[in-house]
């Protein structure tokens, strides 16, 4: 990506990039939390954090992506009662709490956040 975009713009072109991926005309259940999990360690989607090399960064991306996965998440699944969306963002907010977890467990002591 362009280095002089602001981060709200690299941000959005992540949130863009991914969505544009996504089949929007189908509707998916609850998410799975060992499927999330997997995803925000294993860097999916793409986010502008992905580029930074601070100790803060790894975090930093996992909070990137489940704004993005969240957000496509309620896009898809709009016509939905609130409880449905309101328990899938709970399953992605668990999911970042335990990719953060695991993160900051596999740190060195001197590389920790």
């Amino acid at each position: 990506m362009d280095e002089r975009m602001s981060e709200s713009d690299r941000f959005i072109s992540a949130y863009r990039a991914f969505r544009d991926s996504i089949d929007l005309d189908k509707e998916a259940g609850l998410p799975d939390i060992n499927h999330l999990v997997w995803c925000l360690l294993a860097g999916v989607p793409a986010v502008p954090a992905d580029e930074e090399d601070t100790p803060e960064a790894p975090l930093k991306a996992i909070d990137q992506r489940v704004a993005i996965l969240k957000a496509v998440f309620v896009e898809v699944n709009s016509g939905e009662e609130d409880s449905f969306l309101d328990e899938a963002l709970s399953i992605y907010d668990e999911a970042a709490r335990v990719a953060k977890v695991l993160i900051e467990e596999a740190l060195p002591p001197e590389k920790g956040i």
